[in-house]
């Protein structure tokens, strides 16, 4: 590992994407070292201070009086049961779940809070397979790849459990959610997007969904009640990342 990072810092220089930095090792993909640091300081301290809702995992501010469980208040009618993403999605982690959607190679790094937070959501509750979120035919035509499925692959390796590709499809083509679209726009654009097509694979099952970015919760909340109407016991959520600009962390 030292010597492909030697070797790349050398002959293929690559500057950070959050500061412009170059970056010295492979395994932190299109940010630096130190922006990383940056990201992981804030989730090692919304984690050892409890701050974020323990069921949607949305950080919240900080309290004088520290409690064992918090809420947000927002995702109390959402119909999945817990939710939990690796980071904010900003800064390092922002960048490379970008990066992500056009290349499909998630860094060591990302990987390692990847592990963590599959972990300690699969521990919460114990889930039996993996559904990444899926593309529409016509889209993935587009990309070739389902970032999701990336994602899925890599929680399968941590968590030991297979990922079922066949259950449910994208069965209508949605515009793509624009920056600033509310959460009643976002919940019409969803509207009968997604269909189980193999109920019996997800019979009485707790269901792990995976994706690359939580926003509003929408998109995780109209195929968590699809799952749910398809037969499947509880539904759960992982992300890559978390949407939390309107936040003052």
């Amino acid at each position: 590992m030292a010597m492909r990072d030697a070797t790349v810092a050398m002959l293929f220089p690559v500057e950070c994407r959050v500061c412009g930095a170059m970056i010295e090792s492979f395994r932190d993909g299109v940010a630096c070292a130190e922006c990383w640091h940056e990201v992981e300081h804030r989730i090692e301290r919304i984690r050892a201070e409890k701050n974020f809702c323990v069921k949607c995992g949305m950080p919240l501010p900080s309290l004088s009086t520290k409690l064992e469980e918090r809420r947000c208040g927002r995702c109390d009618d959402l119909t999945f049961g817990f939710a939990r993403a690796c980071g904010i999605y900003e800064g390092a982690l922002r960048e490379n779940v970008l990066r992500l959607k056009s290349r499909p190679r998630i860094p060591a790094r990302l990987c390692d809070l990847l592990k963590i937070t599959a972990a300690d959501l699969h521990e919460k509750q114990p889930g039996e397979s993996i559904i990444p979120v899926p593309l529409h035919a016509d889209r993935l035509k587009e990309r070739t790849f389902n970032q999701a499925e990336i994602i899925a692959d890599e929680v399968a390796k941590i968590i030991q459990l297979p990922v079922d590709t066949t259950s449910l499809i994208r069965a209508e083509y949605t515009e793509k959610h624009r920056a600033g679209m509310g959460a009643r726009e976002r919940v019409r654009s969803l509207e009968k997007a997604f269909k189980v097509r193999a109920p019996r694979l997800i019979e009485n099952k707790v269901v792990l969904l995976v994706d690359d970015v939580m926003t509003t919760g929408s998109t995780a909340n109209e195929i968590t009640r699809t799952l749910l109407n398809g037969g499947a016991r509880a539904v759960n959520v992982l992300t890559l990342a978390r949407a939390a600009s309107d936040f003052l962390l």
